[in-house]
């Protein structure tokens, strides 16, 4: 359970540091220390715009919507994160509920409302040995999926 936690909060940390960033990432293997939204050299970057199969995703449904935003997979650290666009809030819920239908069981679920305009929802599944951590605000979908617990 503590290992949960902590899963779901990275993932929350991850998808807050990118809703903060003011611009876009041009280099994405460019570490650039001026910049909030440099990422580090080892991430394996995904395509955009089409959902990946990888030993990450194998496991999980595809969302029946949402473009694939930005994605990468990092290997020191062993997971995949996914950042999707254009998933309203009952996309997402239906997907959060596909993802039980395949077996995944909710862990933890919380929400709150930002800046009086939006809510902001966290969700953690596991399945076996599979977590994944789903942020979603507005019409930004972010998934955080670790295998091997």
């Amino acid at each position: 359970m503590k290992k949960a936690g902590e899963i779901f909060l990275i993932v929350t940390l991850i998808a807050l540091m990118t809703a903060c960033g003011n611009g876009s990432i041009s280099d994405p293997g460019k570490v650039d220390n001026n910049s909030g939204n440099a990422l580090p050299e080892n991430l394996v970057m995904l395509d955009v715009g089409e959902w990946p199969q990888n030993e990450y995703t194998d496991n999980i449904p595809q969302p029946e919507s949402g473009t694939l935003l930005r994605g990468w997979i990092d290997p020191a650290n062993e997971f995949c994160y996914l950042e999707l666009s254009d998933i309203a809030q009952t996309e997402a819920e239906q997907y959060i509920e596909s993802l039980k239908t395949a077996g995944f069981s909710e862990v933890e679920k919380v929400s709150e409302e930002v800046n009086n305009n939006y809510v902001s929802v966290g969700t953690l599944l596991t399945c076996d040995d599979t977590s994944v951590s789903i942020s979603y605000v507005d019409d930004l979908f972010c998934m955080y999926i670790k295998n091997g617990q």
